[in-house]
C-alpha cells in the first residue's frame, strides 16, 4: 500500500495508552485533518482503536526504546511528525512542518561538546571515538520529523549504533543517545527552535500556565526565555496533577469517560515526594556509617 503523503505517529505501552489517546485528541483539535496512527500490542488495539486513524500492531522481538528505532518502518506516511505519548499539542503544528520540510530526520536540541546525558552516556568520549567535533544532543526531545526515503540512512544508523551499543560504554541504552550518535555521524545537527518544544520541567519561578482549553501555554524559562510552544512534553514523573487535569480537561472536551487519571497521578507524587527522597536518605545514612 501507497503510504500517505503526511501523518502523526506514536506509540502507546499499557501504562500510557490514556495520554496517547488524550496525544491525538489535542493534535486533531489544533491539526484538523492530519492522521494519526498508533504502534501498540493486539491487546491494547481495542482501546485506542476509536480515537486513531490507524492502529499498527508492534514487533514482538523489540523492547522499551528499541521500537523508536523503527519509527520509519512503522509510519504509514511519506512524511512524518513523531510524538512520544505523553505530549498534548497546544497549537496547529502545520507552520513546523512547512519549516522543517526537506529534512531527512529532525528534532530540536543542540550542539555539544561534553557532558553526559540522563542515560549515563559521555558525549566527549563519543566524540573522541568515533572522530568528530561537536555532539548532536537531543535529549528528552520527545518527537522526530522524518522524511521517506531519506530517513531510512539515519534510522539505518541509529540501527548499527544499537546493535553495537556496549562500545559507548553508556551504562544504559537510550534510543535519543542512539539517534544523537547517528546524526552525529552524518552531521545532521539539531533544530534550534525555542517556541517549538515546551516543558514544565523547563519553567522557572512557578510561570508554567497552560489551559487545553483555551489552547494555551507560556513560561519563562531559564535558557529561552517566554516560551508559548506549539506542544508540551510531559516526561515521566513531572508535574503529574498539572499533566493529569489537562488530559481531563481534553477527554471533557469529547464527552469521553476514561478513568484512574488521578490515581495514577497520585501515585506519580508519591514516588517523587516521598519514594525518591526516602531512598536519598537511606543512601546518605549507609555512606555515613561506612556500609556504602
Amino acid at each position: 500500500m501507497k503510504d500517505i503523503e503526511f501523518g502523526v505517529i506514536t506509540l502507546a505501552i499499557p501504562k500510557d495508552y490514556k495520554k496517547a489517546i488524550a496525544l491525538a485528541l489535542t493534535l486533531k483539535e489544533r491539526s484538523p485533518g492530519l492522521p494519526i496512527s498508533i504502534v501498540c500490542s493486539d491487546a491494547l488495539k481495542p482501546k485506542v482503536q476509536p480515537y486513531f486513524d490507524q492502529v499498527i500492531i508492534e514487533r514482538s522481538d523489540l523492547k522499551g526504546f528499541e521500537h523508536k528505532l523503527y519509527l520509519d518502518e512503522y509510519s504509514p506516511y511519506q512524511n512524518t511528525f513523531f510524538f512520544d505519548a505523553d505530549i498534548l499539542i497546544i497549537k496547529d503544528i502545520r507552520p513546523i512542518i512547512k519549516k522543517w520540510s526537506g529534512s531527512a530526520y529532525a528534532a530540536r536540541g543542540e550542539l555539544a561538546v561534553d557532558g553526559g546525558s540522563i542515560f549515563g552516556l559521555s558525549r566527549k568520549f563519543v566524540l573522541d571515538l568515533i572522530n568528530k567535533k561537536q555532539f548532536s544532543m537531543i535529549d528528552g526531545a520527545g518527537h522526530a520529523y522524518f522524511e521517506k526515503p531519506a530517513c531510512h540512512e539515519v534510522f539505518d544508523m541509529a540501527r548499527g549504533v544499537m546493535a553495537d551499543y556496549a562500545k559507548y560504554k553508556a551504562p544504559r541504552f537510550a534510543d535519543e543517545d542512539a539517534m544523537g550518535i547517528a546524526m552525529t555521524l552524518l552531521d545532521i545537527a539539531p533544530k534550534q527552535d525555542k517556541q517549538f518544544l515546551g516543558s514544565p520541567c523547563c519553567a522557572i519561578n512557578r510561570s508554567f500556565k497552560i489551559n487545553t482549553n483555551s489552547g494555551i501555554c507560556t513560561y519563562k524559562d531559564l535558557v529561552q526565555g517566554e516560551v508559548s510552544p506549539y506542544f508540551v512534553h510531559f516526561p515521566s514523573l513531572t508535574h503529574p496533577f498539572t499533566y493529569a487535569r489537562e488530559m481531563l480537561r481534553t477527554y471533557k472536551r469529547h464527552n469521553i469517560k476514561i478513568s484512574g487519571i488521578w490515581r495514577v497521578a497520585l501515585k506519580e507524587l508519591i514516588i517523587l515526594r516521598v519514594i525518591w527522597p526516602l531512598g536519598g536518605y537511606y543512601k546518605m545514612i549507609r555512606r555515613l556509617i561506612g556500609l556504602a
